[in-house]
C-alpha cells in the first residue's frame, strides 16, 4: 500500500488584471506518496482561501484542513478520500469552498492512481467511447457590434469551427440590442459556424424563454446558463418552450446541485467542472445524466489539470457535446502546461499516457506560485 506522505497548496499569481480569457490566478495542490509518486489538481476559486482549507488545523471531527485528514491513508482510495474530506469539512461549509478544494485534492490522486497502474485516467474510470471530440472555443463580447464581430473573426482564424459568446453587453440592454449581437455573430462566422450563446446569468425567466425563441432563428447551437444557479423552476419552464439546447452547471460546485439539474428536468446538456466538483463527483453526475437522457460537457475555463481532467471523464461518457477549449492567450495556463490540450484535425485529443496527462513546467511554477502573501 502506497499511503500519502504530503498535501501541498500553491497559490499562483500573474500580473495583469482579470481578462475575458482566464484568470491572471490559480490555485494548484501536489499529492507526494510515500514510494515517491506525486500528483497534481486544480481548483477554481480565491487561492489564498482554498489554501486554508487544504492547510488549517485538525479541531475536531468535522472541523479539519484537508491535509490533516488525508496524510497516511491510500493514495489509491479516492472514493475513500472524498468521504473523510467530506466528514472532516461538515462544520465548514458542506458546499462551494471547501468542495473545490477537494476537487483539486481529488484531480491529484486519480493523477497519482494512473501512474501507479500504468494507465491513462480514463481506464480507470470506465469504458473508452471516445478518442477525441470537436470543440468549440470561448471567447468575450466586445463593447460595440464592430468589436463583436472582429472578436467572431479572431476566434475563427484559431480553427475553431463551434465558440461560446456571451456575458456583458448581452443581457444589459433591450431585446433588439440582443439580437443585434446574435445577427452579427451569424453573419460573420457564416451558415455553417456553431455559435453558442452563455447569457451570464443575466435573465429572468420569461426574457430567457423569448431570448431563446430569437436565437432559434439565428440557428444558435445551445444557450447556456441563461438564468440564476438555483432557479431550478426556471430552468425547468424555459427548457420545456425552448426551441435551442439548454445548458447550465458551471457554478455547482457540489455534484448535488448538478444532480438536481438533471432529475428536475432543467437541462438539456449539463456542464461538469471538474475544478469545482472533481472527478470521483463528476462520475456520479455524469451516471445521473446517463438515466436521463442529458449530454454532458465539460466546463474549462481555467489551467490544464482541469482540461486534462475533463478529456479523461468525457472519454468515458457515452454523450458528449462539444468540448470546451480556451484558444486566447492566458500566462498562467500557457506558461505552466504549453501545448496542451492537444488539437489535430478539428478535434482534442483524450490523452492517452499513464497518469492525468499534464505536468508543470518547473520554472513557470516557480515563477508564479505564491509564497507567504507575495510571489516569489
Amino acid at each position: 500500500m502506497d499511503r500519502i506522505r504530503a498535501v501541498e497548496a500553491i497559490p499562483l499569481a500573474a500580473g495583469g488584471a482579470q481578462g475575458a480569457y482566464g484568470a491572471p490566478y490559480g490555485f494548484l495542490v501536489k499529492v507526494t506518496t510515500q514510494d515517491g509518486l506525486t500528483g497534481w489538481g486544480e481548483a477554481d476559486s480565491h487561492p489564498a482561501m482554498l489554501k486554508a482549507v487544504v492547510e488549517g488545523a485538525n479541531h475536531f471531527d468535522g472541523m479539519s484542513g484537508l491535509a490533516a485528514v488525508l496524510v497516511g491513508r491510500d493514495a489509491m482510495d479516492t472514493a475513500g478520500a472524498w468521504q473523510v474530506m467530506a466528514d472532516a469539512t461538515h462544520n465548514i461549509g458542506r458546499d462551494g469552498l471547501t468542495r473545490m478544494a477537494m476537487a483539486a485534492v481529488d484531480i491529484a490522486l486519480w493523477d497519482i492512481a494512473g501512474k501507479a497502474a500504468g494507465k491513462p485516467v480514463h481506464a480507470l474510470l470506465g469504458r473508452q467511447q471516445h478518442a477525441g471530440f470537436a470543440w468549440y472555443g470561448t471567447c468575450g463580447l466586445g463593447p460595440t457590434l464592430e468589436a463583436t464581430a472582429d472578436l467572431a473573426r479572431g476566434l475563427k482564424a484559431s480553427g475553431a469551427t463551434a465558440g461560446k459568446f456571451g456575458w456583458v453587453p448581452l443581457g444589459s440592454g433591450s431585446a433588439a440590442d440582443d439580437e443585434a449581437i446574435v445577427a452579427t455573430l451569424r453573419e460573420t462566422l457564416g451558415p455553417g459556424f456553431a455559435i453558442l450563446i452563455d447569457g451570464g446569468l443575466a435573465f429572468d425567466t420569461e426574457r430567457a424563454i423569448a431570448r431563446a425563441r430569437m436565437m432559434a432563428r439565428y440557428g444558435v447551437h445551445w444557450f447556456e446558463e441563461a438564468l440564476a444557479p438555483y432557479d431550478r423552476d426556471g430552468y425547468r419552464r424555459l427548457r420545456r418552450v425552448s426551441p435551442v439546447t439548454i445548458t447550465a452547471g458551471e457554478m455547482a460546485s457540489s455534484a448535488a446541485e448538478l444532480i438536481g439539474l438533471i432529475e428536475h428536468g432543467c437541462v438539456d446538456v449539463v456542464q461538469i467542472d471538474l475544478a469545482r466538483i472533481g472527478i470521483t463527483q463528476g462520475l456520479r453526475v455524469a451516471e445521473a445524466a446517463a438515466r436521463r437522457g442529458v449530454a454532458c460537457v465539460n466546463h474549462t475555463y481555467t489551467l490544464g489539470w482541469n482540461s486534462a481532467a475533463s478529456l479523461h471523464l468525457m472519454a468515458v461518457i457515452p454523450v458528449v457535446d462539444l468540448f470546451e477549449v480556451q484558444v486566447h492567450a492566458n500566462p498562467l495556463r500557457d506558461a505552466l502546461t504549453p501545448g496542451q490540450p492537444r488539437l489535430a484535425g478539428g478535434r482534442v485529443q483524450v490523452p492517452e499516457g499513464p497518469r492525468l496527462g499534464v505536468e508543470p513546467e518547473p520554472a513557470a511554477l516557480a515563477r508564479f506560485a505564491v509564497v507567504d502573501g507575495g510571489p516569489r
